[in-house]
């Protein structure tokens, strides 16, 4: 039983069970507040852990002050306890009630501490066909039998709250109350809900309070109790001398200041909780609604048994409540918490899984058919399974299947390089697609990236641009998982961190490494486990050089992490920087022997020229290494897959690459493009449809010298958008840019470009700079306030604009994309909105996005990716096109479609320089033949 101990949350209990490590586990047994702890938190524990050389206070007096302000009551009325559960046992045992009447079901402990005291219970029962909301009569009953009632508001396990009737009945009986609060601070209209004020007065109330639960700190163990003084001073006469250690007292003050928690919580909860509700619903369960931060379900719909459910989840890494310990609900009950979207995404998953194996189970066993002759498939994930990724997917064209060869947690193959840029993205990316065509389910991970180019995740989070390409590679949604840590670079050494999707905070090189990096290894390793357990392979991808001697103590993303992956690995070069074998050998040299016992490979990429001429050097290679070279990958020119960051981006524009795009095109018959390379350019990968357009001559320009007289101009995304404003008003291009507007040229602006058109940028909290206030380019009537919250959200739309030249005024554009900015922009006057979008995770009604000129000819909008949308580029390049009376082109580049062919092209390309083979020994995978598809 995981509840050994009367609780959830028992990860060490559930390490033995399950024979797993207690981190290996996601844990829905415990009600925690998942986007916790506050940032003051970890501030407090880094910056005052010296102060435990000293006693606490033993009045508390700093955090009751606190405690006092924020809900305007005397300090008097207020007790600090260690947690609520030492409350709950001091309020009891102060009171020493004869007869307590409790709900059932409730908490166990309200029932413990009325034994302790030597008192019997007057059972309340919450009955399931009243959706177990306490009913009047019955408290009138109890009012009349008892001497004390003792209630959960949310009541732990169903997480109804007390109706107000309930409340007033009660206030109006004037019999001692007390009232268990732990979780109404995840309730919207907890000002008005809680009786904490009426406590603080009355001698009837009392009203418990958990800071542990909504502020995600039950290591700590803090809570308060709420009452008359004169029953206050009882108390404190029977507590443990410093019931309360220093440190919780201060992380309790620091996180009471954190109003911007609070009100992230509660709308994390609005939109989360009816989701899942309605996700568990979907898989047959009898859901009770919630008013909290947990929900009850009953599995007798599907005639199942919790325990036996508890085991199959356990044993996947999954831990949910047995509700059925709680007097009052049968052996069909279970409780989950709700936890982030990834995270419920995946208890789902489990959870159809689970079901489906129990059902099965129960069901009479069938005679053996024929099909049981027929060769063994890959078994199913959980998670797909459950529909969370899609479809399997299947072979194409191919007749064999590569299978896991053993047990449990996902097999593994890490690529890494022996520098930055030496094509481990693509080389990842064409694994995941070779793994994917041979049967198997498999998806992307990297631990930690830095990236300026980012990816949107179907749930609205952002990780680094190269895991959203490779998910999409193995055509499976992508999710925070697949990288948990996203570095974005803001300025000289310093970094915004991402974890999971969401901005943690700013932090420079050191700070990170130095105190980050601990607390980063658990976020990684977790996710790492949750992919593993989901899919039948994970390709993990390192990150610029493994052997950078000075970092590799806190690595996490590159050896360090292959071992706790257990990964083989295999080393990529680029044999187009020169210096290819020393770069190898001297890797190892660096590596320690276990190490280099990790390596089962070389990879020899990007090779120009007659590979036999090679030979002699890979020899050597393999003699003085005792390693073999498992491929030399030749480049492979006008791949067509985007770019991860702006390295590679540099080394096109250094190379011609993308300077010479198009040239195909008659000089006359083009458009030119001029695209303004900010200095902290982000999401450039907006405009590579634009690299395939057969009349379209696209530039990078960084001054107005080389802007010239373009017929387009595109101000591009940024990290810094008043950065790279100020940089435009600097280099001159700022008025070369409003010289070309009022000239009449064309100008299209995303997101941060979008934002610098308007007239003004503040920054009130500066967030984005040291600057309150910055002036714009005054193209539009438009005002942008930074706000601290971020919005990444996927889009899609439609729109009419230069909708006209296809021949229909009703016609419209289908329009897809994501968002991803900080700033909020209103405009000062009308203007014309140029598309209608809908957030996808926010089931909104729709509402339009961007500006446009009344010309047509300058617009601007927050979706990253619009250029993608096929029928839209290729109409706005057709009115370019028409202002410079040149005949309109069909719309013949489908992008995706194209994208889709070179993810299958970079694949047949690498599988045929590689010995796959040994990759798969390699990976622990064996080949068996199957008839062909």
């Amino acid at each position: 039983m995981l509840e050994r101990y009367g609780h959830g949350g028992d990860l060490w209990t559930a390490a033995e069970t399950f024979s797993r490590s207690k981190d290996d586990f996601l844990d829905f047994s415990s009600n925690m507040n998942p986007l916790g702890p506050p940032a003051a938190v970890e501030t407090i524990l880094r910056e005052r852990w010296r102060e435990v050389t000293a006693y606490p206070d033993p009045a508390v007096r700093g955090l009751r002050k606190a405690l006092a302000a924020k809900y305007r009551i005397p300090e008097e009325s207020i007790l600090v306890g260690n947690g609520a559960a030492e409350l709950i046992d001091l309020a009891v045992r102060v009171l020493k009630p004869e007869v307590t009447a409790l709900a059932r079901p409730a908490f166990s402990e309200y029932e413990e501490a009325v034994d302790k005291a030597g008192g019997r219970v007057y059972e309340l029962p919450l009955r399931e066909e009243h959706g177990f909301v306490m009913q009047l009569d019955d408290v009138q009953r109890a009012v009349a039998a008892s001497d004390l009632l003792f209630f959960g508001s949310p009541n732990n396990p169903t997480g109804r709250r007390l109706p107000p009737e309930a409340l007033a009945l009660l206030d109006e009986a004037k019999k001692t109350v007390i009232l268990d609060e732990a979780f109404i601070d995840f309730c919207p209209d907890e000002e008005q809900a809680t009786m904490i004020r009426r406590a603080a007065s009355s001698p009837h109330w009392m009203v418990i309070r958990s800071m542990t639960k909504f502020y995600s700190i039950p290591g700590l163990r803090l809570g308060f109790i709420v009452a008359h003084p004169d029953r206050i001073v009882r108390m404190r006469s029977q507590q443990v001398q410093w019931s309360v250690n220093t440190l919780a007292q201060l992380v309790g003050e620091a996180v009471l200041e954190d109003a911007d928690f609070e009100r992230r919580t509660r709308g994390w909860l609005a939109e989360e909780r009816p989701r899942l509700a309605g996700k568990l619903a979907a898989l047959g369960l009898q859901v009770t609604p919630s008013d909290t931060n947990y929900l009850l379900f009953s599995l007798r719909p599907l005639g199942l048994n919790v325990k036996r459910l508890q085991a199959e989840m356990g044993r996947r890494g999954v831990l949910i409540r047995d509700a059925s310990l709680f007097p009052g609900l049968d052996e069909t009950y279970a409780r989950v918490a709700i936890r982030l979207r990834e995270d419920n995404e995946q208890l789902v998953a489990e959870l159809a899984a689970s079901i489906a194996v129990l059902q099965e189970r129960g069901r009479p066993q069938a005679a053996p058919s024929a099909a049981a002759d027929a060769p063994l498939a890959s078994v199913p994930s959980s998670a797909a399974a459950a529909g969370a990724n899609g479809a399997a997917p299947q072979s194409e064209g191919r007749a064999s299947r590569m299978l896991p060869s053993g047990a449990g947690a996902g097999a593994t193959l890490m690529v890494q390089g022996t520098s930055s840029d030496a094509g481990k993205s693509l080389i990842t990316t064409a694994l995941c697609r070779i793994l994917l065509q041979d049967g198997l389910r498999v998806a992307p991970f990297k631990s930690q990236n830095m990236s300026l180019n980012s990816y949107v995740t179907p749930d609205g989070k952002e990780i680094g641009r190269a895991q959203g390409m490779q998910a999409d590679a193995c055509r499976i949604p992508a999710t925070t998982d697949m990288n948990p840590i996203l570095l974005k670079p803001k300025k000289d050494m310093v970094s915004q961190v991402v974890v999971h999707g969401k901005p943690y905070r700013d932090l420079d090189a050191r700070t990170y490494r130095e105190r980050y990096l601990s607390e980063a290894e658990e976020v990684v390793k977790a996710s790492l486990n949750r992919l593993r357990a989901a899919y039948d392979a994970v390709v993990l991808e390192g990150a610029g050089s493994p052997a950078e001697v000075n970092l590799k103590d806190r690595d996490i993303v590159n050896m360090r992490m292959a071992g706790w992956a257990d990964a083989p690995v295999v080393l990529v070069a680029d044999i187009d920087r020169g210096g290819v074998f020393a770069s190898l050998v001297g890797t190892l040299d660096i590596f320690t022997q276990e190490e280099r016992d990790r390596v089962g490979g070389f990879i020899i990429n990007k090779f120009r020229g007659d590979v036999t001429l090679l030979q002699p050097g890979l020899d050597w290679l393999e003699r003085r290494t005792g390693k073999p070279v498992l491929g030399v990958i030749p480049y492979l020119p006008d791949l067509e897959l985007e770019d991860e960051d702006s390295a590679s981006l540099d080394r096109k524009l250094a190379t011609g690459i993308i300077a010479g795009a198009n040239t195909a095109a008659a000089a006359g018959d083009s458009i030119d493009i001029a695209v303004i390379r900010l200095p902290r350019l982000s999401n450039f990968t907006d405009i590579d449809p634009l690299l395939y357009e057969k009349d379209v001559r696209l530039r990078f320009v960084g001054s107005a010298e080389e802007l010239g007289s373009p017929d387009a101009v595109i101000l591009p995304g940024s990290k810094n958008t008043v950065d790279d404003l100020l940089f435009l008003k600097q280099t001159g291009l700022e008025a070369a840019l409003l010289r070309h507007a009022e000239q009449g040229g064309w100008m299209a602006g995303i997101c941060a470009g979008y934002q610098m058109m308007g007239r003004t940028l503040r920054d009130p909290e500066l967030i984005e700079s040291d600057r309150k206030e910055t002036a714009g380019l005054g193209i539009f009537p438009a005002e942008t306030v930074f706000t601290a919250e971020k919005r990444t959200v996927r889009a899609s739309g439609a729109s009419r604009l230069y909708s006209d030249l296809v021949g229909k005024v009703s016609s419209q554009f289908p329009i897809y994309g994501y968002e991803i900015h900080m700033g909020r922009t209103h405009f000062l006057q009308q203007v014309r909105h140029p598309f209608w979008l809908h957030a996808e995770q926010e089931g909104s009604q729709g509402h339009p996005d961007g500006a446009v000129s009344e010309d047509g000819r300058i617009w601007g909008t927050y979706v990253h990716g619009i250029l993608h949308n096929d029928d839209f580029r290729r109409a706005w390049l057709n009115s370019i096109r028409a202002a410079r009376g040149l005949q309109p082109l069909a719309a013949e580049l489908r992008f995706q479609e194209r994208r889709e062919a070179a993810f299958d092209r970079l694949a047949d390309h690498v599988r045929s320089h590689l010995d796959m083979a040994r990759v798969y020994e390699m990976m622990g995978i064996q080949y068996q033949e199957e008839a062909s598809l």
